[in-house]
């Protein structure tokens, strides 16, 4: 017996599958991970006893007005004000639309690193609010950063 979809049957399934693609694509963080690297910094020990402290000159930018399809990047500066070298151990972004590049070298206390972030607007409309998690070897919690941008119709 051969069973014949409708064709509101067969929208309906696209319309599952659309939405479970998209799921998969946009709602799993994504991350750059430097697990795969070893690197070797003398100012940092496995102690609890670590001076960490990363200051950000900012962690919003706002693009304003951009068209679909567009690419645009911000780059967030950071001072090392610890006592001891900042190693970036990862950073996660929360949709494959946003990537990040950042200082991958041990930042000695003094010197400045940076975290850029890359949006993609394709397929994106309306206001848009990317937040990365920029996490720093000896600290709990992540530095947030955020891209706000508000997407047009072409």
């Amino acid at each position: 017996m051969v069973t014949r979809f409708s064709s509101i049957n067969k929208v309906i399934i696209f319309l599952i599958v659309g939405a479970f693609s998209f799921t998969l694509g946009c709602g799993t963080p994504h991350q750059k991970s430097r697990n795969d690297k070893k690197i070797t910094d003398h100012g940092i020990t496995g102690n609890d006893s670590i001076d960490v402290e990363p200051v950000f000159a900012v962690t919003e930018h706002d693009f304003g007005t951009i068209q679909p399809g567009d690419e645009v990047g911000a780059r967030f500066g950071f001072e090392n004000k610890g006592s001891t070298s900042l190693i970036i151990e990862r950073v996660a972004t929360g949709c494959g639309c946003t990537v990040a590049k950042y200082t991958e070298k041990p930042v000695k206390p003094g010197e400045s690193g940076f975290v850029e972030v890359i949006f993609d607007s394709r397929g994106k409309r309306g206001a848009q609010f990317q937040q990365v998690s920029v996490y720093f070897q000896g600290t709990k919690k992540p530095v947030r950063l955020s891209l706000i941008a508000q997407v047009t119709k072409k």
